[in-house]
């Protein structure tokens, strides 16, 4: 093989590696909106007695402009999930699929404290939330699984219930 057939053949690799690292980055932000609202409705779930009673629960329509670790900008519609009840409320904001501590960001917007939820995605592929504070400055508490109870404890002191 002359110097040139192994120049081609590196750069044919590297442009197939590019592209499939394009494509791979496409498809998650095109299933980054149905794993957040995936996790919404398990959240709507979970808050059904409370709505029942009076706690408001809705979507607002947004739109997110972020980079992939390849560089690439990626523009896209997504909903944020807002809660409210008492004058007060939460606001999830979903900023960010591609994050350096997980595979997705929700922030959690509320008078009080700043949280945020991180996705994970273990080695079987299964999808995980884990609930954190956000310190403005330091380092960031330990997240914690988000469930159920932790969720409600949340939502009890954000709207002050």
């Amino acid at each position: 093989m002359s110097k040139a057939d192994e120049l081609a053949a590196k750069l044919k690799q590297t442009r197939h590696t590019h592209a499939d690292e394009i494509t791979c980055a496409e498809l998650e932000i095109d299933c980054w909106p149905a794993q957040v609202y995936a996790l919404y409705h398990r959240i709507e779930g979970w808050l059904q007695p409370v709505a029942e009673v009076g706690l408001k629960i809705r979507r607002n329509p947004t739109h997110v402009c972020e980079s992939s670790p390849d560089g690439e900008t990626h523009d896209y519609a997504i909903d944020q999930l807002v809660i409210e009840a008492n004058q007060h409320s939460l606001t999830f904001d979903p900023i960010a699929r591609f994050t350096e501590d997980g595979a997705g960001r929700v922030e959690i917007h509320s008078t009080g404290e700043e949280l945020a939820l991180l996705r994970t995605v273990d080695e079987h592929g299964i999808t995980h939330w884990w609930l954190q504070t956000i310190e403005p400055s330091g380092p960031h508490p330990d997240a914690v699984a988000l469930t159920e109870s932790g969720l409600l404890a949340m939502v009890q002191t954000g709207l002050s219930i």
